[in-house]
């Protein structure tokens, strides 16, 4: 397991604020976690004085399970300037994409 702690320096922070910026760290670190696929243990603590906020996340695993996700692109019998397109809006270059039938024909994916 391993641990991130985060310390941010600012200018004085009202006492009745504070409360809220801790809040709002957590669940803002708890959601990108959450969708980068970042598992924990829910052990999370924030603090906070006038002029820092800290978190820490004691229990984080090291191994991140990435999903992988297929890009469906343009039909293979579709112009040349669908698939030049297709590989732009991606940042992928021709040899990563690769053909599969479907129920509408052989489209190009990208995964």
């Amino acid at each position: 397991m391993a641990e991130f702690l985060l310390e941010l320096f600012s200018e004085e922070i009202p006492a009745n604020l504070q409360s809220s910026a801790r809040i709002n760290l957590l669940i803002s670190f708890k959601k990108f976690f959450e969708k980068e696929n970042i598992n924990y243990k829910n052990d999370a603590k924030v603090f906070s004085t006038p002029n820092r906020l800290v978190l820490c996340f004691k229990k984080i695993e090291r191994e991140i399970h990435q999903k992988s996700e297929e890009i469906r692109g343009p039909n293979t019998k579709a112009p040349d300037n669908a698939i030049e397109g297709f590989l732009k809006s991606n940042l992928i270059q021709k040899q990563d994409i690769y053909k599969k039938n479907t129920d509408k024909g052989e489209v190009f994916f990208y995964k």
